[in-house]
């Protein structure tokens, strides 16, 4: 073909192309090899805003990752710190309850159950540690009797206070004044503040090996024997083997080592300050 023919052909060619481009409603004929500038900007956007909404998608899903761990942490935390014991300083556990220094109006307990009795939230950690340190020695504790409301205690008050009037032929203020010993009236004992417990309603506990290892043991654990033997003129109670009071672990050890009841020991504390 010669030369003329072809460039003929060449341009009868691209005059229909054009033609059919414009049969099909383009403003534009595009030739063959060639790209569209707004075809051209829609391959540079189109992966620019995909890549943009995966980045949106990732950022609002690690948001909410964190969103649900703070959650989580929080609640557990929240959790943790409702279960444990609320602190207690030593004006709440130094705190001497006897006929002479009444409850005060304003005390507040704040109880726990353990082992079918009740009694304050910040004893109860140490109470466990006692009773699993006793089992794992050998000795079989049982609780008798935890916090006491002043209406119970008031009834046993009067119950002591009738059973000296009838089987010790006492006068009605006698029997008042010896009950105070043994049997303190409402808001003069040391049960409602949810801080003592008894582990038996029997002076004869005081001959048992229970009561030996409790003795030598109490201490590390935070507890005392509130009313030992010969420290009546300090307490005002007789001896009582049976009733233990929470002090504070540290301050349990002091007083051992010092063989102080608590109100020898808060004189001295008073006397030091």
């Amino acid at each position: 073909m010669k030369k003329n023919d072809r460039m003929y052909a060449k341009t009868a060619l691209r005059k229909n192309q054009i033609s059919k481009h414009r049969s099909l409603g383009s403003s534009r004929f595009v030739p063959e090899g060639e790209t569209s500038p707004g075809l051209k900007r829609a391959m540079v956007i189109l992966p620019l805003l995909i890549i943009t909404v995966l980045i949106v998608i990732v950022v609002a899903a690690l948001t909410q990752f964190n969103r649900i761990v703070h959650n989580a942490d929080t609640s557990v935390s929240a959790e943790s710190s409702s279960q444990q014991p609320a602190a207690a300083d030593d004006s709440k556990l130094l705190l001497v309850i006897s006929s002479e220094s009444p409850l005060p109006s304003d005390y507040k307990t704040d109880l726990v159950d353990y082992e079918n009795i009740q009694v304050d939230r910040c004893i109860k950690p140490s109470l466990e540690e006692l009773m699993q340190a006793a089992s794992d020695a050998g000795f079989s504790l049982k609780l008798l009797c935890g916090y006491v409301s002043a209406e119970i205690q008031h009834k046993n008050f009067q119950a002591e206070v009738d059973r000296l009037q009838r089987e010790e032929s006492m006068t009605r203020t006698n029997a008042v004044m010896q009950a105070e010993q043994t049997v303190p009236a409402e808001n003069h004992s040391e049960l409602q503040s949810g801080l003592a417990v008894l582990f038996s309603d029997s002076a004869s506990f005081a001959d048992t090996k229970e009561y030996h290892w409790l003795a030598a043991n109490s201490m590390k654990y935070g507890f005392i024997l509130r009313y030992p033997e010969n420290k009546k003129k300090y307490t005002g109670f007789e001896f009582d083997p049976t009733h233990f009071r929470y002090v504070g672990k540290e301050n349990a050890k002091k007083m051992t080592t010092l063989n102080m009841t608590l109100e020898e020991y808060r004189a001295y504390l008073d006397s030091r300050e």
